[in-house]
């Protein structure tokens, strides 16, 4: 059974999670220090299956801003996987590299660009697991 029974859930767990992300002091440094090469106007979209969405950072007045949903924005990386394989990266279960080398994510874009950011995940995903104990979902804990 998946993780997320709807489009909607996803976004309402993850979405919700990522837009609290995007008010940390790590991400607003983050925003400030990377710079979009040109013809892109978004940072990363997940582009997620069973249930299908996508999520979208791009910046707005010097903020990570999230995009749920369908865009016309073009993100300089995406990653697509199944929800279930990102809700367990994002809690720190799945080693972003063995995925890309099982081809549980695919990248599409510079994969180096992603890997810069490696550092800074590992204060993100205890924050995820807080989350969903925060907002009531435990049942989405392992």
């Amino acid at each position: 059974m998946p993780v997320f029974q709807s489009e909607q859930e996803l976004y309402d767990v993850l979405g919700r999670f990522f837009e609290k992300v995007a008010e940390t002091d790590e991400s607003k440094e983050l925003i400030a220090s990377t710079e979009l090469s040109p013809g892109y106007d978004a940072y990363v979209q997940y582009i997620f299956h069973k249930p299908e969405a996508k999520i979208t950072w791009t910046h707005e007045n010097g903020r990570l801003k999230i995009v749920c949903g369908e865009t016309d924005l073009r993100p300089e990386l995406i990653f697509e996987q199944t929800a279930d394989v990102g809700h367990k990266f994002w809690l720190g279960k799945l080693d972003l590299q063995q995925a890309l080398a099982r081809q549980q994510i695919k990248v599409q874009g510079p994969l180096v660009n992603a890997l810069k950011v490696l550092p800074q995940l590992d204060a993100i995903y205890p924050a995820y697991h807080d989350y969903l104990q925060e907002i009531g979902r435990s049942d989405l804990l392992p």
